[in-house]
């Protein structure tokens, strides 16, 4: 799979978000929680980003023991209540890779992407890897997410 990454720094963002526990296939209701939560606030529209955090790799956690934030990125205060928190991802170094994908194509991608960070000498940080999804891929032509994967280096 050809990524075409690049080297930058994230800017701030400020993140409501609900925790995940469980199977990666799960975390589709949770993002559905989500914008349920979020709709009625006023902070979904057309420009709306999504990031999900990884807290573990799914190469060495059992499939039910994978930890996961779902995020939507506030571009206003929000008051959060319920399971929703507040958080914020500072700004931080990244290898980024941008691609259209389709949900199927994730694992193929996250591996290209850490198999360019071992090729190019760069180290991982101690930050989770994230993905910023730009679009709703149920609304793609082609039903695929336009992401960017990030995986934050020293």
């Amino acid at each position: 799979m050809k990524i075409n990454p690049v080297i930058k720094t994230t800017p701030h963002l400020d993140l409501a978000y609900i925790a995940y526990k469980g199977k990666m296939e799960g975390i589709a209701s949770i993002y559905n929680r989500l914008v349920k939560w979020a709709t009625p606030k006023g902070v979904i529209n057309e420009n709306t980003k999504m990031v999900t955090i990884y807290h573990n790799s799914p190469k060495n956690t059992a499939p039910n023991n994978l930890r996961m934030s779902a995020c939507i990125v506030l571009n206003d205060i929000v008051a959060i209540d319920g399971e929703v928190s507040l958080s914020v991802l500072s700004p931080t170094k990244c290898i980024i890779s941008r691609l259209e994908i389709t949900p199927f194509q994730f694992q193929q991608a996250w591996k290209a992407c850490f198999a360019f960070m071992l090729e190019n000498g760069y180290q991982k940080s101690e930050t989770a890897p994230f993905a910023i999804y730009y679009n709703n891929a149920a609304e793609h032509a082609e039903n695929k997410f336009i992401v960017d994967l990030c995986i934050p280096i020293l």
